[in-house]
């Protein structure tokens, strides 16, 4: 008898599961209240099970297109229950999201986000071909806001930099964090001929880019590209577009 209750129980419960999971997607991206906080979006194609989502944009910007897979089992568990991966100009990624009305969490994110001109940089540097990778990513946020954060971030732009005025600088590699509910990645290295590299990234603040025991030839280059001398240091400073 209790054994074809549960039998029963487990019976329903993956029927549910399977409804759920075939509602189209476009009825649940209306209703789950995302287009309040600024996500738009052209179409929604498939069901939560397995669907893409195409001209994607946050605030009036765009930001490519997702196609997503579901687990309706996982959800059930309380788990990660889509896996969404991300194309766009801008770079791709992919992460597994849990997400409700009130909260965001994303789990083994890994982008690559190329340095171009988009990002606001000065042309010396977007055209150098260096990109911005997280490994690992771990993220909550509630609402606009950064409750937590994990993972590495790295970025070849100063070797690439360094390479052009005859140097050799390494890859710059740091955490991602929250910093004041605003989602932030840092990154340094120190190259063998003594100079010293910071590269900041900050949702709010932007990007800020430091350098320490530069020789008088790279102060020079870097002057021509932006660079400003503060307290014996060179600092680049940009807001993220």
């Amino acid at each position: 008898m209790r054994t074809g209750i549960v039998l029963a129980i487990v019976f329903l419960t993956t029927l549910l599961a399977g409804l759920i999971a075939f509602t189209p997607l476009s009825f649940v991206m209306r209703q789950s209240g995302i287009a309040e906080r600024g996500v738009g979006w052209q179409q929604a194609r498939g069901s939560i099970w397995q669907g893409q989502v195409t001209g994607l944009s946050w605030r009036g910007e765009p930001i490519g297109a997702v196609n997503l897979e579901s687990n309706p089992l996982r959800l059930l568990s309380g788990g990660a229950s889509h896996h969404v991966t991300w194309v766009s100009p801008q770079g791709r990624g992919d992460a597994d999201i849990k997400a409700s009305r009130k909260s965001i969490v994303a789990g083994n994110a890994n982008l690559n986000m190329p340095v171009t001109r988009q990002t606001g940089i000065d042309p010396a540097f977007s055209q150098l071909g260096a990109s911005i990778r997280l490994s690992g990513g771990q993220l909550r946020f509630s609402g606009e806001r950064c409750d937590a954060a994990s993972g590495t971030v790295t970025s070849d732009i100063a070797r690439l930099a360094a390479a052009s005025m005859g140097r050799d600088w390494p890859i710059l590699s740091g955490p991602l964090t929250c910093e004041d509910g605003e989602l932030e990645a840092l990154m340094s290295g120190a190259a063998a001929d003594g100079t010293r590299l910071e590269l900041r990234l900050n949702r709010a603040t932007g990007l800020r880019v430091t350098l320490e025991n530069a020789d008088d030839e790279v102060k020079a280059n870097l002057a021509l590209a932006g660079f400003q001398s503060e307290n014996g240091k060179l600092i680049y400073e940009r807001p993220l577009n």
